[in-house]
């Protein structure tokens, strides 16, 4: 490894990738990271998807400067706060069997209250057809290890969009690359992320990236879902990707505490 993997704004640049990826960003879409106030966060995720009993709001703010913190003081990871980056709680949940009518009934719905009371003249819509036995986490994603620890416990992350302008596969083949604690991240975590900070993709100047859930895929390997702003609206799509990116399509990893 190089002593960065990350370069001055937080994305780390594609090298020897065998998927499509763009080489450079001219970072023409953006979002920023919104100022966070971590007992906000706490306090706003527990509305809308459960407080926790096995985590407190202490417990929340010493995890994520615990990881925070690590990240800094490795010089291969600490580049990657200079980007957009939320740090997000997953309330414990043993009803994961099926992902995808866990995502359609509890987490769609607890993001769309949050984004409303954030923004009541706005819109939020979901525009694909029933999830219901359709969503499995992408190989090679890690993202079953962050399923499995949500049925067991109250899970603390950070969320990194920091694969700007990569495809799937190529965020995937990256993640392999990363310390064992950088997920792709899926459906619950970016969710949870974006009740964390629901106006991230909302912008007045510039253009907002699309986010997809790199971690899950719907029907075959070349569906996925995404989440992209129209103005000040927020729409959740399936599309397909057929391993290819675009300018404005960015992929993430969630980073848990060690």
């Amino acid at each position: 490894m190089s002593s960065s993997l990350f370069n001055e704004h937080g994305r780390i640049d594609p090298v020897d990738l065998t998927a499509a990826a763009y080489r450079q960003s001219r970072r023409y879409f953006l979002c920023d990271t919104p100022d966070i106030d971590l007992a906000d966060v706490f306090t706003r995720t527990c509305g809308v998807l459960g407080t926790p009993d096995d985590l407190t709001v202490d417990d929340f703010r010493d995890r994520v400067g615990q990881t925070l913190s690590t990240l800094a003081s490795n010089p291969e990871t600490a580049n990657i706060i200079a980007g957009v980056h939320i740090p997000f709680l997953i309330p414990r949940n043993d009803s994961l069997g099926d992902l995808g009518v866990s995502l359609e009934e509890h987490y769609l719905p607890a993001l769309e209250r949050t984004f409303l009371q954030k923004f009541p003249d706005s819109d939020f819509a979901v525009e694909t057809s029933s999830l219901a036995g359709r969503v499995v986490p992408v190989e090679g994603s890690r993202h079953e290890r962050l399923i499995q620890l949500a049925e067991k416990e109250s899970v603390v992350g950070i969320y990194f969009p920091c694969m700007t302008e990569y495809s799937i596969p190529a965020a995937i083949e990256q993640v392999g690359r990363l310390p064992e604690n950088f997920l792709a991240t899926g459906g619950l975590d970016l969710i949870a992320a974006l009740i964390a900070a629901p106006g991230l993709l909302i912008r007045k100047d510039g253009y907002p990236p699309t986010l997809w859930l790199t971690a899950i895929q719907a029907e075959n390997e070349n569906v996925g879902y995404h989440f992209e702003a129209y103005g000040y609206n927020l729409k959740f799509y399936r599309r397909s990707h057929l391993g290819l990116t675009s300018e404005y399509w960015w992929q993430g990893v969630t980073v848990l505490p060690d």
